[in-house]
């Protein structure tokens, strides 16, 4: 019996940052002498993606094209025993462990787990076994993109808003138009954050709205290859309020508080066939056969989140770097002989006190149930712990985790408005001039 576990120096959890060099070990338990070819240790990250367009036939049997994309940005290999060659060699009984480190690139983008595609980083020790089928064990981990909000745009310090007008007809008439405004304060916000929605409504048509929901969702679009053969999307509510109704010939002003929950960092440049992009949605149900008007506003989530001083010269994780090359070298083993552990990876906020780390939470918008994944992507799934034993990689259930701040003392300065009446879903916004509420 063989058994491998895989841990992480000073890093249980397994969360790594791009640019960080993670550092860990293997543990190899066998209970008698065991012949391989080799051993072979592996560090990867890689995206991927799988759609089909599912036809069915006559007899009721699938028959669509499949679209699919991969990228590397992480391989890396080292031997633990043997080598590349054909020569058998034997691990004596007992226990032994193998350090090893690994440089992540700057350039890896977060991990990223869904039912048409994902980014996942994982360390694999494979035994190359002599008239036998390989025996893997994995364990993944996550990687997070340093999106440093402070570092983007300087319009996302900006408030910014979004109006729309909707008439109804009632032949031979047309109604006074139904007009709503969508307000945000700022423009990039962190996990764990308070997004304070504003929407305005004035009602001067005939039509009640009966009632006003906003959202916050994650948009993600999916390349196949070679790149724009076809696309495919997804859309996550992340989180939704529902509001009061606005009377006909009335005006109100409604302010939702929606918080974002764990999710992963805006991302367009890193990966080529994954995008992740956000957006808060209003959206106003009227009354009878009439469509409802809704309006959005895009919105950047980050990992570290917007500061009150503006930086002169804002902090950089790293440098804008073009995608660096696939490094065979970048894992190496440490000799046993030297002594102490490798320093625990830094973090983005280790330079500046007054950012409290975050909690790392399991990401919301991942799909326990696995009937939802596609066929294609629909195996034997099971929870990764300290090293697991996989025939295919396919095999692996995992949940990346991402950092959730606690920023109530910045988030109350910003939303705490006075003389407000709070209501289901939102707030009704006591300074709007009475005169206009009919």
């Amino acid at each position: 019996m063989v058994i491998c576990e895989i841990e992480f120096c000073n890093n249980p959890r397994g969360i790594f940052y791009a640019g960080q060099l993670i550092s860990g070990e293997v543990v190899i338990k066998t209970d008698k002498a065991k012949p391989v070819k080799a051993v072979v240790l592996q560090i990867k990250g890689y995206a991927e993606t799988h759609w089909s367009d599912t036809e069915y036939d006559p007899e009721d049997q699938p028959n669509g094209e499949s679209f699919n994309g991969h990228v590397d940005y992480l391989a890396t290999r080292a031997y633990l025993h043997g080598s590349s060659s054909s020569i058998e060699v034997l691990i004596e009984p007992g226990t032994s462990t193998h350090r090893f480190a690994c440089q992540l690139p700057i350039t890896c983008p977060s991990s990223f787990e869904a039912a048409l595609g994902r980014i996942r980083y994982l360390v694999n020790v494979r035994f190359v076994r002599p008239w036998k089928f390989d025996q893997n064990f994995n364990r993944c981990f996550t990687v997070l993109k340093v999106m440093d909000l402070n570092s983007e745009s300087l319009m996302l310090r900006v408030p910014s808003q979004v109006e729309s007008q909707r008439t109804f007809y009632c032949f031979p008439c047309r109604s006074s138009p139904l007009s709503m405004r969508l307000s945000l304060p700022q423009g990039g916000y962190v996990p764990g954050q308070t997004v304070p929605v504003e929407v305005m409504v004035t009602n001067d048509s005939g039509v009640a709205v009966e009632e006003i929901t906003v959202k916050l969702a994650m948009v993600v679009i999916y390349y196949s290859q070679p790149l724009c053969a076809d696309t495919n999307k997804d859309r996550f509510v992340m989180v939704q309020k529902t509001g009061e109704g606005v009377p006909t010939k009335c005006h109100k002003q409604l302010t939702f508080d929606l918080r974002v929950p764990a999710t992963p960092p805006t991302c367009f440049n890193l990966c080529s066939i994954i995008q992740i992009g956000y957006q808060v949605e209003a959206e106003a149900r009227v009354k009878g056969c009439h469509g409802g008007q809704s309006l959005h506003i895009p919105v950047t989530i980050g990992s570290v989140p917007l500061t009150r001083k503006l930086q002169k010269e804002p902090k950089t994780w790293g440098e804008d770097v073009l995608p660096q090359q696939l490094d065979a070298k970048a894992l190496v083993l440490i000799e046993s002989e030297q002594a102490g552990e490798p320093p625990g990876p830094p973090t983005p906020w280790s330079a500046d006190p007054s950012i409290a780390p975050p909690d790392y939470v399991e990401a919301k918008h991942i799909c326990p149930d696995p009937q939802k994944f596609p066929q294609s992507m629909k195996k034997s799934m099971k929870r990764i712990g300290k090293g697991s034993q996989e025939k295919k990689r396919d095999d692996i259930s995992f949940a990346p985790l991402y950092g959730v701040f606690d920023l109530s003392n910045q988030t109350e300065e910003i939303i705490v408005r006075p003389n407000e009446m709070k209501t289901e879903g939102g707030y009704v916004n006591e300074e709007v001039e009475k005169s206009t509420w009919l």
